[in-house]
């Protein structure tokens, strides 16, 4: 059964709160004035950020990942050129996904031997984090590791108990698509992943299905959307793999 059929017959479609529109969401700040900008905090078009001495703020703004040092004063406006494209491709839904190896995205080519790999996606299910996780309805995720260097074996279950569907990631695999034939995935419910053999706490996760039409095709608004559905690691995916996209950082007026 497809991806948009499960959802549709076995769970209510959790609508997306409202988003209000934002010039740029701060991803993290670190220096002496990081208190003025907590995570997750929208910034309008035209606003301005006064950096001191030895701080770096992060923001997503509409097209990408921006990088802010002070000391200085920075006007948050969408004069810096960007990728749009490279947010269209991490958002896009995933009607087919399939396993993710190391490799090059998008420009960033990494060694045979290196890890982690990028996300090609933000519709991810992090095992190792667990939380809620964002999917649109109609759309398939990936389990994923941060960490591909060894072989893992892992068990997949319902939060409340049943059916346990095993689950193999071999060497330098990232991600694997979520196994929907064996354990559908339903808006709403909890899932719990553990691995094979080992006395290790097993990681949670509650899926919050989101309406196709709800998904901004911007970074700013689209960061605002996962945090405002509590879907933490998959915000970082976007702000992380964008800010590996473009590494400049900005002077200030």
């Amino acid at each position: 059964m497809r991806w948009g059929g499960i959802l549709a017959a076995l769970g209510a479609l959790v609508l997306a709160p409202a988003v209000a529109s934002a010039q740029a969401v701060v991803v993290r700040a670190t220096g002496p004035s990081a208190a003025k900008y907590p995570t997750g905090m929208k910034l309008a078009d035209g606003a301005r950020v006064s950096l001191e001495t030895g701080d770096t703020l992060t923001v997503l703004d509409r097209a990408g990942s921006r990088v802010i040092r002070g000391k200085g004063a920075f006007v948050i406006d969408s004069k810096v050129a960007r990728d749009r494209g490279l947010v269209g491709m991490l958002s896009r839904s995933l009607n087919n996904p399939t396993t993710v190896r190391a490799g090059a995205v998008r420009g960033l080519s990494l060694l045979p031997e290196a890890t982690p790999v990028l996300p090609k996606s933000v519709w991810i299910a992090d095992i190792d984090r667990g939380g809620k996780v964002c999917v649109p309805q109609g759309s398939g995720v990936y389990l994923w590791r941060a960490d591909n260097a060894t072989r893992r074996l892992s068990w997949l279950s319902e939060a409340e108990g049943g059916a346990m569907v095993h689950i193999q990631f071999p060497q330098r695999t990232s991600g694997v698509a979520w196994p929907s034939a064996s354990l559908p995935l339903i808006a709403g419910r909890g899932y719990r992943f553990s691995d094979d053999g080992t006395a290790g706490k097993p990681v949670d996760f509650e899926v919050v299905s989101l309406a196709p039409d709800a998904i901004p095709d911007n970074a700013a608004e689209l960061g605002s959307l996962l945090l405002a559905n509590g879907c933490t690691a998959q915000f970082e995916v976007l702000a992380d793999t964008l800010e590996k996209m473009d590494a400049t950082a900005d002077a200030p007026e």
